[in-house]
């Protein structure tokens, strides 16, 4: 994960951008590779955003086979890996708008052992504890996944994914302070729905 930022905001590293370039043409081996080295943070994304392992596992797909099929207009050089988080979070935030249900799953919300593990982090300075109880994670789920697509997609990749908000932007194809606007409100709304667990 952390290569995979260092070289997200210029050109890729060699070898996935040899990758890429077979790619291309048409090499599904080659293709296969850079699909094992990123299907991991893809997937979490995915899981973390809709809240069923079912659901991220097409979605993740679905971003790979769209990725397949447009990385013939990819130009030589370009961050190959913003490009595939706006592939990936554009697909989410749009199957979240078209689904039109509720946000919070039973699979996420009650789902302790995940596929792509990180302890979720504070949410505001609030919550800096050492240590969250599984209680307080799980109310911390439960109150991301509530959360609309935008507010939610910026806590994800930021809080859960470590993204700089630069890089964020650049994701979302927004002004810093955009991003900045919405992690605020995000945070703001969850210190509301946390506020006994922070009180208490």
């Amino acid at each position: 994960m952390a290569a995979n930022q260092r070289h997200s905001e210029g050109s890729p590293p060699p070898e996935d951008a040899a990758l890429i370039e077979r790619s291309k043409t048409g090499d599904a081996q080659a293709f296969r590779v850079l699909f094992e080295k990123h299907q991991g943070w893809v997937y979490g994304l995915a899981y973390h955003m809709v809240g069923s392992r079912e659901e991220a596992a097409d979605l993740t797909q679905e971003v790979f086979v769209r990725v397949f099929r447009a990385l013939p207009t990819l130009r030589a050089g370009a961050a190959f890996v913003t490009w595939l988080r706006q592939i990936a979070v554009n697909l989410c935030r749009d199957y979240l708008k078209k689904r039109r249900l509720p946000t919070e799953s039973l699979e996420y919300i009650g789902d302790q052992q995940e596929v792509v593990t990180r302890d979720l982090p504070d949410p505001g300075a609030e919550l800096d504890r050492p240590v969250l109880t599984a209680e307080l994670k799980v109310a911390v789920r439960r109150a991301i996944a509530s959360l609309s697509p935008d507010h939610r997609a910026v806590v994800i990749m930021h809080h859960l994914q470590g993204m700089e908000v630069t890089e964020i932007a650049r994701v979302l194809r927004c002004s810093v302070g955009t991003v900045k606007s919405r992690l605020s409100r995000a945070r703001d709304e969850l210190k509301r729905k946390l506020s006994g667990y922070v009180e208490s």
